[in-house]
């Protein structure tokens, strides 16, 4: 029986069922990793963390909503006991078992963030054919891509733990949010130059559709993959490789912006959400009851919605690609269902692909060399596009 004030319980349901379609979404974005063979790649390592951070969310919400009024009444008295804790006014009075789910999804926050700028730096160096000389450093890169995230979020949340980061909340603010936000930020930058570059060559292909001289710019574009006897070294042009353009199709551009949006709200959210929190603990502090109105309810029933988004945004961004399309399409819609029709495909398919041959392609649809192996690290493992 929910102990959440009159009201309140519809709010509740609301956000634990939009948790519960994030979990879904999150779930089914690994299940195509999964048979697609992209176990390691790095959007799947953020499916698991994301996955991670929603199931400690349904079980704080049914534990918060359960145990409403007297988790409130022990928190007065352990904020009471406390209030000059960094990190008690960090996690807005959690104790016990509630800090440690927060900790959990703090951890994933971390973790999510730093191999999406992995995932990004990866994309931008293959984009740019940076890997081509340097395979051995490519191996390097992919490993310390995979071990670093873990390694330095398992330092931050250390960190938080020690007195002296928790005798001062600005420091305890900036310990907490210093490798997320960065790696935010920067992921915003690469994502903007990958849709730039997007751009680039959706205005290159229609200048190849349009001249009458197109075989040398076709030439031009197959041997774009940076070779040495290439002079025009000041004009990046597109890689033409694996799969019949760099992108999917128009709608990666709704994907990569959806994702600059999402990040940036994330941003956002990670500093304001907790800068009041100190007068809040405050007020906690000297008030002889708990606030056990809707009001104060509804603001941590809500809260619940920003850390499971990742769950539903990673599948909307990622796992929409036209081939992850074609997946669940022919998995999960009856064969009676479905629509008969031609396949469309990009403005390069047909001789491209005959020539080179498919290949299934990752988040952004960007097919790069096929030499470059990002989800493999063992020697003479299957080579994939990004």
């Amino acid at each position: 029986m929910s102990q959440l004030p009159e009201g309140t319980l519809g709010d509740a349901v609301g956000v634990l069922i939009f948790t519960f379609i994030c979990l879904f979404t999150n779930i089914l974005l690994l299940w195509l990793f999964w048979i697609t063979n992209e176990l390691l790649g790095y959007i799947a390592l953020v499916g698991y963390f994301a996955l991670l951070c929603t199931t400690s969310s349904i079980i704080q919400q049914i534990y918060n909503y359960t145990l409403w009024d007297d988790l409130l009444w022990q928190q007065l008295y352990y904020i009471k006991a406390n209030y000059h804790n960094a990190d008690v006014i960090f996690n807005n009075g959690n104790f016990g078992f509630m800090r440690v789910l927060a900790i959990i999804r703090l951890f994933c926050y971390i973790v999510e963030s730093s191999y999406l700028l992995a995932y990004c730096i990866q994309v931008t160096m293959a984009m740019y054919n940076f890997w081509a000389a340097r395979r051995g450093v490519e191996r390097i890169a992919a490993v310390i891509g995979r071990v670093a995230p873990i390694l330095l979020a398992s330092l931050t949340i250390g960190l938080l733990q020690t007195p002296a980061v928790q005798s001062s909340f600005t420091a305890y603010l900036i310990v907490a949010n210093v490798q997320s936000v960065t790696s935010c930020a920067v992921s915003i930058v690469l994502l903007a130059i990958i849709m730039r570059e997007y751009v680039k060559s959706k205005l290159a292909w229609k200048r190849v559709q349009t001249s009458d001289e197109s075989g040398n710019f076709w030439s031009r574009l197959r041997n774009s993959s940076g070779s040495d006897s290439s002079k025009d070294q000041s004009i990046i042009t597109p890689v033409y490789t694996a799969q019949a353009t760099i992108f999917d199709d128009n709608w990666v551009v709704v994907r990569l912006s959806i994702a600059v949006v999402l990040i940036s709200a994330f941003i956002v959210a990670n500093i304001v959400t907790h800068l009041p929190q100190a007068d809040d603990v405050a007020r906690d502090a000297k008030a002889d009851t708990p606030d056990l109105g809707p009001g104060r309810a509804r603001s941590n029933i809500i809260g619940y919605i920003f850390g499971v988004t990742p769950g539903l945004a990673i599948w909307i961004v990622f796992g929409l690609t036209r081939d992850f399309r074609q997946i669940m399409h022919e998995t999960f819609i009856p064969r009676s269902w479905r629509i008969r029709g031609p396949t469309i495909g990009s403005p390069l398919d047909g001789p491209w692909e005959s020539a080179r041959g498919r290949q299934p392609s990752d988040l952004s649809g960007i097919a790069v060399d096929t030499g470059i192996q990002l989800d493999d690290m063992t020697v003479g493992a299957k080579r994939r596009p990004i």
